[in-house]
C-alpha cells in the first residue's frame, strides 16, 4: 500500500471525504464518500454512498456530487477536482470523466479494499486505466491515505454484515 503526497489544500478536502464515508458507514453503507472542488477552490457539492439504504447500486459518492451540482450548473463542473475516500469505480471514473472534471484524488486503492473487505462481484479495473482509456485529459492522484483511509473498510470486513 503506497502513498502519494498531497498539497494541505488536498489533503484537507481528501479528510473531509473520509469524514463523510465514516458518516454514511454510521448510517448501514460501505463507506465511501466524497468531496467535489471547483477549479477556483471552491466546494462544489459533498456526496455519500447510499447503496444500501436506498438499495440503487449506482447510488455511490462521486456520482452523488456530481448529480447535485450538474443538475443546476453543469458548467461548474469542468475542470473540477473530486476527492474519493476510496477509488472511483470504473462507472464513476467514466462518469467523472463525462462530466468534465480535471482531477481525481482518492484515498484508498481498490485494491487494498477488496483484500480487507470483500464484496459483491466487481472489477478489477483501475480508476487511471478507465480514465487513460478516455480522450480526456485528466489527471488521477492516490492511493494518498494509506492505512487511514483504509481503517474504515476493516471495520466493514471485520462485521458480521460486511
Amino acid at each position: 500500500m503506497s502513498t502519494v503526497e498531497l498539497s494541505p489544500g488536498d489533503r484537507t478536502h481528501l479528510a473531509e471525504a473520509l469524514r463523510i464515508a465514516r458518516e454514511t458507514q454510521a448510517e448501514g453503507n460501505k463507506p465511501f464518500g466524497a468531496v467535489l472542488v471547483a477549479a477556483d477552490g471552491r466546494v462544489l457539492a459533498t456526496g455519500r454512498n447510499a447503496a444500501a439504504q436506498t438499495g440503487d447500486p449506482t447510488s455511490h459518492a462521486e456520482l452523488d456530487a456530481v448529480r447535485a451540482v450538474a443538475a443546476a450548473d453543469r458548467g461548474a463542473v469542468a475542470g473540477a477536482t473530486m476527492f474519493a475516500s476510496g477509488e472511483p469505480c470504473p462507472m464513476c471514473a467514466a462518469a467523472l470523466v463525462w462530466s468534465g472534471v480535471g482531477r481525481i484524488v482518492f484515498g484508498t486503492a481498490a485494491a487494498d479494499i477488496r483484500a480487507v473487505a470483500p464484496g459483491p462481484p466487481g472489477f478489477r479495473l483501475p480508476c487511471a486505466d478507465v480514465v487513460a482509456a478516455s480522450d480526456a485529459i485528466l489527471e488521477v492522484v492516490g492511493p494518498a491515505l494509506g492505512e487511514e483511509g483504509l481503517a474504515p473498510f476493516r471495520e466493514v470486513g471485520n462485521s458480521p454484515a460486511g
